[in-house]
């Protein structure tokens, strides 16, 4: 196949120059969306349909380049960790504009897809398929929950961070009994990623489970401040 699309010799270094780069294409783009929501808001229907869409082909995506380059299997491959949950629930919330989902997709979405930008559990390098899918998928992943913020003025309020909070402990809930049917390690309930993380500071197995709650909890806020500095209310 072409280098492109699957070369495990070309490898993903964290914080080189194509990652910094990345980030910061990342970050402008963010931007320039927010300043430009006021022009946007006319178009907004097509733009949620069509992030949306894509959120959810991107998934489907990485299913089809698994399947291609041989290395599907149930232990790594299915959609259970939790960005890969959050994308296919983004695409559905802006499918649908559903607000339930809106509101725990926020916190979730967010900060689950900023630690995975930073410290990526990635192997295959720039310019490959993979590289391109995971951080487009994982901008798609911030943005879905903002432009229903900006686009569609979604509101939130502090319930919105607790509900996030048990949202997300009923997923890893249900995510752990399917590790332990498959030998699996999805959502790292297991055991810490192979690969450098923010993971590798939090102590060892299970400790570091209930240092996550701690951190989890302390981004909602940090996420909810933002909202309630707007004076944006339910």
């Amino acid at each position: 196949m072409e280098n492109w699309f699957y070369n495990p010799n070309i490898q993903f270094h964290m914080w080189d120059s194509s990652h910094l780069l990345t980030i910061f294409i990342i970050v402008v783009l963010l931007i320039l969306i927010f300043t430009l929501r006021k022009r946007l808001t006319p178009f907004r229907r097509p733009i949620r349909l069509i992030i949306g869409v894509l959120l959810i082909l991107s998934r489907l995506s990485l299913d089809l380049w698994y399947i291609t380059t041989d290395q599907w299997t149930a232990q790594s491959s299915l959609p259970l960790e939790l960005c890969s949950i959050a994308s296919l629930l983004a695409g559905v919330m802006l499918l649908t504009k559903s607000r339930f989902l809106f509101e725990v997709l926020y916190f979730i979405a967010i900060s689950g897809a900023v630690m995975a930008i930073v410290t990526p559990d990635l192997y295959f390098g720039f310019p490959q398929y993979r590289y391109i899918q995971f951080f487009f998928d994982h901008f798609l992943l911030i943005l879905a929950p903002l432009l229903m913020i900006w686009l569609y003025h979604y509101q939130l309020t502090w319930r919105s961070v607790f509900k996030s909070l048990l949202f997300l402990n009923g997923l890893a809930g249900v995510v752990f009994i399917i590790n332990q049917l498959i030998s699996a390690n999805y959502m790292f309930l297991r055991e810490k990623p192979s690969g450098a993380s923010l993971l590798d500071v939090l102590g060892p197995y299970p400790y570091y489970l209930l240092s996550l709650e701690f951190i989890a909890l302390s981004l909602f806020f940090l996420l909810y401040l933002p909202v309630f500095n707007s004076g944006v209310k339910r």
